[in-house]
């Protein structure tokens, strides 16, 4: 058994993984509507020598991407904003934090009614949980500079650009950037959503269109695919 303990813990999960799910897909009850691992890989494997396969995960990603950029060119502003002014923080606070929680799926029909199932609507379903996500992250950083060094900048006449260049942002980065991290994630997971609940263009409506049409080893494929995506975008950004 000493040959067990020199397999790497990542690599034995794996191969568990896939003898339980092979053993599942063997199963009476499961026939026809879980296919087997190697089904899946062969599958997955297909679909990575398509073409259509790529331009799906392209359009994908730049759905993701320029949701990820508008969202995060309105939040920093708009967070540094709020972060200054005391009565705005406050008012805002509550407003804020309560849209930060909504998830990106409940937004898709609203979205969908407005702009139809296109690229422009799944980049409005991205944007809008990472302008508020990267917002209030902003806003707690700056709120949280040290009051010592901003009180010492205006005693030597600083501008207010100028405080917030030297104190507010540098105390601010790190609050900044754990918001980025999951603003990152978030904007993949809600590119996918908006394919599967509301028809944009992309992986999850590649996704939608194999369950309706009954394909499981397609399906559980482009999972796969997806689950492949998205680890690499989490170790990106550890």
């Amino acid at each position: 058994m000493h040959w067990i303990r020199k397999i790497p813990p990542a690599v034995f999960a794996t191969l568990l993984l896939l003898v339980l799910w092979n053993w599942a897909a063997a199963r009476p009850t499961f026939t026809g509507s879980l296919p087997s691992a190697w089904d899946t890989i062969a599958e997955l494997l297909r679909l990575l020598g398509d073409s259509a396969t790529w331009a799906s995960t392209w359009v994908t990603i730049q759905e993701a991407v320029l949701g990820l950029l508008i969202g995060v060119a309105i939040a920093l502003p708009a967070g540094i904003l709020l972060g200054l002014s005391k009565f705005a923080f406050l008012s805002t606070r509550f407003t804020l934090n309560f849209l930060r929680v909504i998830p990106p799926i409940v937004v898709v029909p609203i979205a969908t009614l407005v702009l139809g199932p296109t690229v422009a609507m799944a980049v409005f379903v991205v944007a809008w949980p990472v302008a508020f996500i990267v917002s209030v992250q902003t806003s707690y950083g700056v709120r949280d500079s040290d009051p010592v060094l901003v009180e010492t900048l205006k005693c030597y006449r600083l501008s207010t650009l100028q405080q917030i260049r030297y104190a507010r942002l540098p105390s601010a980065v790190s609050m900044i950037a754990y918001g980025l991290k999951i603003a990152i994630v978030v904007s993949l997971l809600a590119s996918v959503t908006a394919g599967i609940i509301g028809g944009a263009p992309g992986l999850g409506l590649d996704l939608m269109y194999s369950q309706l049409t009954g394909l499981p080893a397609t399906t559980f494929a482009l999972v796969l695919l997806l689950g492949i995506l998205g680890t690499i975008l989490s170790r990106a950004v550890e």
